[in-house]
Formats: structure tokens, sequence, C-alpha cells
């Protein structure tokens, strides 16, 4: 059975350093982007839904999944990477050293390489099992970038900084074959998004 995979990236979060990073909420803009999101997915024919576990990916979800009357599937394998166990400052220069090696990580975190293999595989498991065509999976900027290199190995870590809160991508699966339809654009996405760098955390907030 051929699919089609659309890949939703979640809406625009609060995160915060008194927070563990699954429980990070969406913001209020979130949540409206969450709401308005509905909108942009009900015409593409989605007929089940998979999510990371992560609070701020089933928020995103939620609504669209309510209108639709279908079940939100969490996966624990479709989590974002573990850059970091602490509230680091120096994200960003975690970020490009982790693109730049895809085998580094801190102390018990992820490396790119592992945490690619873990989506992707995560991914092929949902579309193997699925029973049905079109497919969501709601999930986050840094894996879904990850399986965009595993499918182009080209592409670098600004393919994954120029996804938006939410994002929606479409994937193509014939057989073995996976495309990823970046010419893809959902009708209405561009009222909805913001940018990566428009989310502050709690601090920045106050």
């Amino acid at each position: 059975m051929n699919h089609t995979v659309y890949l939703i990236r979640h809406a625009q979060s609060r995160p915060s350093a008194s927070v563990a990073e699954p429980d990070w909420p969406l913001s209020a803009h979130g949540l409206n982007q969450a709401m308005d999101l509905v909108d942009v997915l009900l015409p593409l024919g989605i007929e089940c839904i998979h999510s990371s576990p992560y609070l701020r990916c089933l928020q995103t979800i939620d609504p669209f999944a309510r209108r639709s009357g279908l079940e939100v599937k969490q996966h624990a394998g479709l989590h974002e990477r573990t850059i970091s166990k602490r509230w680091v400052k120096s994200f960003a220069a975690l970020w490009i050293r982790s693109w730049d090696d895809f085998d580094y990580a801190l102390p018990g975190c992820e490396s790119n390489r592992e945490a690619q293999q873990r989506f992707v595989s995560a991914v092929h498991s949902i579309v193997a099992a699925a029973g049905e065509e079109t497919i969501g999976i709601c999930a986050h900027g840094a894996v879904i970038g990850l399986l965009l290199h595993a499918l182009n190995p080209s592409l670098d870590r600004s393919v994954a900084e120029a996804l938006t809160n939410p994002d929606v991508l479409k994937l193509i699966v014939a057989g073995d074959t996976w495309h990823w339809d970046c010419g893809f654009k959902a009708a209405g996405l561009e009222t909805v998004t913001s940018a990566s760098d428009d989310t502050l955390a709690d601090q920045e907030q106050r």
C-alpha cells in the first residue's frame, strides 16, 4: 500500500527552565495556532494521527483530532532529540556542533545520529503498520529535520532551522521509496505560523 505522510511540527511552545522539557506547554499564541491549524489540516484527508508524547505536540494536534473524530496515538519514538538534560544558555552552539559532528552528544543525551535512527525507525514502523493511506504525525523540528536529512544527506541544519511553528510537510511513500514533496504548501498555513526564533522562554517573557 502506498501512503501519504504529513509531518506536523508543533505550534509555538513556552520553554521554561523550571519545567521538564516533555512538559513544556504551548504558549498562548501557540494554543491559538493549534485552533487555526484545524482548518489547514482538514482538507488533507488525514485518516489516522500519531504524536510525540510531549505536551506541546499533544496540545497542537488535539483540536484537529477532536474536530475530525480521530484518536491520537502516542508513540515514544517520535519525541524530540534529547540535546541536554538541563537548561543551557549555549543552545545555539550545541545545535551547530551537533550538525557538524553527527556523533557528538552531551553525557547521557542523544547525538544527531542516534536521534535520527530512532525517529526514522518510529516513522517507518508507523507506516508499515498503518491500514490507512493518509497518516498525520505530530512531532518536533530537530527530528523532522533529521528525517529529511536521512532522505537527502545533502540537506544540512538549515532545513530544520527553516521549519516554522507549526509546519506541515508532505512525504510520499511508494513501497520502499520515500520522497519529500518539498514543493507542497498546505493552504492557509502561512497565516498561522510563526518563526522558530519567535519562541521565548519563560525568563524572556517576564
